[in-house]
């Protein structure tokens, strides 16, 4: 329905007239009906008479209304911004403490800003919108959070800062609040190791060219360690040299848990490129257990003696396979995964075929700098040819992995525990892709180590998150669970020189979210007085 003006000829001269018009549908023909003809337009408008018919119209209009209040300043809206998962974290970063153990260690420094807040805000950015230290102060801007406003760059940098000074004692603290809310136990402790690499020159006691995890050869880089608990909680990170060896950061880093963690018994797992023989006899003098993967195809005593012990598997899934071995005073575990198996078969066979054909094609100089490939074949004088010996030996290792174990823990628990590394290696994924630990721009090591150690924090905010989830079998994609949140927002009202917090609806599954971690939504309209926390 819509206003027209219809011109009409009459005694030599030309009139408009107002009508009220509406479309509708006929003979799939859009054709137009007059409701009403309100009069000539220029007698209208010279009477009054159209102003006073739009006037009182308008009455009728919520729409029209709303705007009017709008525009003579009745009513505001200053901004919109996500609150979900910061009501979420927050309630997760006080039901563990942090809140309490970072005021209490910000009494020691002579701060004027408040670091507990600017510590959570990036912990909150971390786990929306990752990214460097400048796009956090910029981004935060966007959450809805007590404080946040008033936090600048500055202040984010010096928090990064005062994280690196108080590393191990917030560690310690999360470390014995957690385990009494989650009730995880720290017999077992998984342990590996990861690469960061920086933008430009990076700390100088630090950066340096080495063995790169992210294939960046070309930037120096800091090396990372990652302690997590049976439970999948991260218990402590470290840092080294770039070009340290991942074999000798063990030691130091079980000695440096035992101590830190006051904890009398450790046992270590670890995968099968991080511990050599001469760590293995070096833990065992120090007392500490291990369950370590062993590199099959590397060792002499395993590759042969271990790899073919005659005997049953038992069958502890259809997909873990396992026996227990003695062999010159070591214990043993032969695991084995026939799906795994099947898989290596059909690679080996491909890896055949193709090495076939690129022998058929482009001759034996096509090997050069190919390890894949040399590995099957022999040289007879001036020829190459695929050795079916080297091809069938390459068999015995088929969906086969072996470990070694210091332990008296049953062959079946030591196979389950070590399956358990992924929980390590998925951390890893996280802290370097989910929570985007690089870029990496800083220049001195206190502000890499706060800048890493911001993302461990928010890597174990994620995974109690996703506990509490799983436990009220609230399954969905870390993403969604991002989305969902992020979709409740708070609006900041002006209306009548009042200010008021109206939050939107829940989406999808924010509101099982919210139950899960116990919190009970905010109201969905308050006035800033009866809710003193927030901060227009």
């Amino acid at each position: 329905m819509f206003a027209r003006v219809k011109k009409v000829k009459s005694g030599g001269s030309e009139y408009e007239y107002l009508q009220i018009v509406e479309n509708y549908r006929k003979d799939r023909k859009v054709k137009q009906k007059v409701i009403c003809t309100l009069g000539r337009l220029d007698r209208l408008r010279d009477s009054g008479a159209l102003d006073g018919v739009l006037t009182s119209l308008a009455k009728f209009s919520t729409q029209n209304q709303i705007i009017n209040l709008y525009r003579d300043g009745s009513v505001k809206a200053d901004w919109a911004k996500s609150w979900g998962t910061v009501l979420v974290i927050e309630k997760l970063w006080k039901t563990l403490g942090l809140d309490a153990v970072l005021r209490s260690l910000a009494c020691r420094c002579d701060y004027r800003f408040d670091v507990e807040r600017a510590v959570f805000a990036c912990v909150c950015q971390r786990l929306l919108r990752p990214g460097s230290d400048l796009a956090a102060s910029r981004w935060i801007q966007n959450l809805h959070g007590e404080g946040f406003g008033e936090l600048e760059l500055q202040h984010l940098y010096r928090s990064m800062d005062f994280l690196a000074e108080y590393q191990p004692e917030i560690e310690k603290e999360l470390f014995h609040r957690g385990r009494d809310l989650f009730d995880y136990a720290v017999d077992l402790v998984f342990f590996d190791t990861t690469s960061v690499y920086f933008e430009g020159r990076g700390p100088a006691e630090w950066a340096r060219y080495g063995f790169s995890k992210d294939h960046r050869p070309d930037r120096k880089q800091v090396l990372v360690g990652v302690v997590m608990s049976r439970k999948g909680y991260p218990l402590s990170c470290q840092f080294w040299e770039g070009n340290t060896a991942d074999v000798t950061t063990i030691q130091r880093i079980i000695a440096l848990v035992k101590r830190r963690f006051s904890l009398n018994n450790v046992v270590l797992v670890s995968d099968r490129g991080m511990v050599g023989v001469d760590n293995l006899v070096e833990l065992e003098r120090a007392g500490i257990n291990y369950i370590v993967g062993i590199p099959m195809r590397r060792y002499q005593d395993v590759r042969g003696p271990v790899v073919d012990t005659p005997g049953y598997y038992q069958a502890l899934t259809p997909t873990l396979w396992f026996k227990e071995i003695h062999r010159n005073g070591c214990r043993y575990i032969l695991c084995y995964n026939p799906d795994q198996a099947s898989k290596d078969e059909a690679t080996r066979w491909a890896l055949v075929e193709k090495l076939k054909t690129t022998l058929k094609k482009q001759g034996p100089q096509s090997l050069v700098g190919n390890k894949g490939f040399r590995k099957f074949i022999k040289l007879d004088r001036e020829t190459v040819r695929i050795d079916p010996a080297k091809v069938k030996d390459d068999a015995r290792f088929d969906g086969k992995y072996v470990l070694l174990t210091s332990t008296n823990i049953a062959a079946d628990e030591v196979a389950v525990t070590y399956k358990r590394l992924w929980q390590v290696e998925r951390a890893f994924r996280d802290l370097k892709s989910a929570l985007e630990v690089r870029p990496v721009f800083h220049q001195q090591c206190r502000r890499v180590q706060g800048h890493i150690f911001c993302n461990f924090l928010a890597l174990y905010l994620k995974i109690a998150l996703q506990k509490q989830l799983k436990t009220k079998q609230i399954d969905i994609p870390w993403d969604q669970v991002l989305l969902d949140l992020d979709a409740f927002r708070a609006i900041h009202l002006r209306i009548a020189e009042k200010s008021y917090l109206l939050r939107t609806e829940f989406q999808g599954e924010a509101y099982r979210i919210f139950q899960a971690v116990g919190l009970k939504p905010p109201p969905t309209l308050q006035t800033l007085q009866e809710y003193p926390n927030v901060v227009p």
